[in-house]
């Protein structure tokens, strides 16, 4: 007893909002799980999300299909206005039960009319108007050797029943409607040119590098089939939620990725794997991210390919997505092509290869702003000539200096021009 009441002694007590005491036991787990919830929530009012949950917050999976479910749908009536195109999307599973459903009723319907005409004009116990139907299996069998022609010649309809003559007619007209829509779903089910995209193979990763002095976004793309996408078109999205300067959240807005539209190059002959680049200029969304700002952002890179499959000329679109955690900075893909016995290999173990490449750790803009203080000429939209060279002499530096002495900021270009402008300005006042 004493125990007790030291035990009770010790316990924390609160008091309630009806002036009682009530006491609260939080275990360790609950306490951490708290603190999780606690911290989600932070990321969440920050706009960000912990690296954990990212893989999970796809837009678009790695296969192609997008992670959207439309919810709270009033107006189901508009998918039976377009009846054709809902059967082409079931699956197979359904599509094959409503191909058998709508053959099996035909045949009930028709059978129980039947029936009932015989059963009407008393013919069950004499052949009259149908000859050799004398119940609802008869009849019913009788239904099915009329829609599918069968003929066995046991069960006919006599000349005299006009009204089993006009049954008959209509069955067939039924039977013919239902074979071609049935037949035409099946084909265009068969030969739709979704599975042809699974043999359209895409890069795990992007990679940033230099190409031609130029910072350049890569991926690779490549073809396992012999007969090649006809007319193949390649874009790219950038999803990203932002807030504008009205304090309006914009969910998933999506931005242009340029892959050389105007000059062409977006449009592909795709019989080799080909690495597709994307120019990070100024007008690139990706102008102001650098390998830090890579991972502190959450974004999505969404690239959509489409084209003409040659053997049934449909059109075909395959798509991937990358998010910020499969952008390797630094580095390019690993040749595959090689040249054995006069014809060109390719090494599909290599497709997915990178090897790392000397790169600053900072964006493009400050790049060009470093390279603008240094005295390079620069053209709008491009660098300098001598960044490739500035690239190599920085990775150089970075084995020996530490990554604060060496990281520029804007604070730091800032800093530099009013500096200048002081000196300036004391020197104007020595003058005068």
């Amino acid at each position: 007893m004493h125990d007790r009441d030291k035990v009770s002694q010790s316990e924390p007590k609160v008091t309630d909002s009806q002036g009682g005491l009530s006491t609260h036991f939080f275990s360790n787990a609950e306490a951490e799980e708290d603190q999780k919830k606690k911290e989600k929530s932070v990321y969440l009012l920050c706009g960000k999300l912990p690296p954990e949950t990212r893989e999970q917050l796809r837009y678009v999976s790695k296969d192609g299909k997008c992670r959207v479910n439309l919810g709270h749908i009033d107006e189901r009536g508009r998918f039976l206005s377009d009846i054709f195109t809902s059967f082409v999307d079931l699956q197979y599973r359904w599509f094959l039960f409503v191909f058998m459903m709508c053959y099996i009723t035909t045949w009930f319907l028709f059978a129980g009319l039947y029936y009932v005409n015989a059963s009407i004009r008393g013919d069950l116990g004499q052949n009259h108007c149908y000859l050799g139907i004398d119940g609802f299996i008869s009849a019913l069998l009788f239904s099915v050797e009329t829609q599918r022609t069968i003929g066995y010649g046991s069960r006919t309809v006599s000349p005299t029943c006009h009204e089993g003559v006009l049954l008959v007619m209509m069955q067939c007209i039924v039977g013919s409607m239902i074979d071609a829509l049935m037949v035409g779903c099946m084909f265009v089910k068969i030969s739709r040119p979704k599975k042809r995209a699974e043999t359209l193979l895409f890069s795990r990763t992007c990679v940033i590098a230099n190409r031609d002095d130029q910072l350049c976004l890569m991926f690779r793309l490549g073809d396992l089939r012999e007969s090649h996408m006809v007319d193949a078109k390649i874009r790219a999205k950038l999803i990203k939620s932002r807030q504008t300067a009205e304090g309006e959240f914009l969910p998933l807005e999506q931005t242009e990725i340029d892959l050389g539209y105007e000059t062409g190059s977006d449009r592909l002959f795709l019989v080799e794997p080909q690495v597709i680049q994307h120019n990070i200029g100024a007008s690139s969304p990706l102008w102001d991210l650098g390998p830090v700002q890579l991972r502190r952002q959450q974004f999505e890179i969404i690239v959509i390919l489409e084209g003409t499959v040659e053997a049934t000329g449909m059109m075909c679109q395959a798509k991937t997505s990358y998010i910020e955690t499969e952008i390797e900075w630094g580095a390019r893909f690993e040749p595959c092509m090689t040249l054995e016995k006069g014809s060109f290999r390719v090494d599909l173990r290599r497709f997915h290869t990178t090897y790392k490449v000397p790169l600053p750790n900072c964006s493009a803009s400050q790049a060009h702003q470093l390279m603008v203080l240094a005295g390079c000429k620069v053209q709008s939209h491009t660098t300098c000539g001598e960044w490739g060279a500035w690239a190599e002499g920085t990775a150089v530096e970075d084995k020996d200096k530490s990554p604060s002495n060496i990281r520029f900021t804007i604070g730091d270009i800032q800093e530099e021009r009013m500096s200048e402008g002081n000196e300036s300005e004391a020197s104007a006042k020595q003058m005068l």
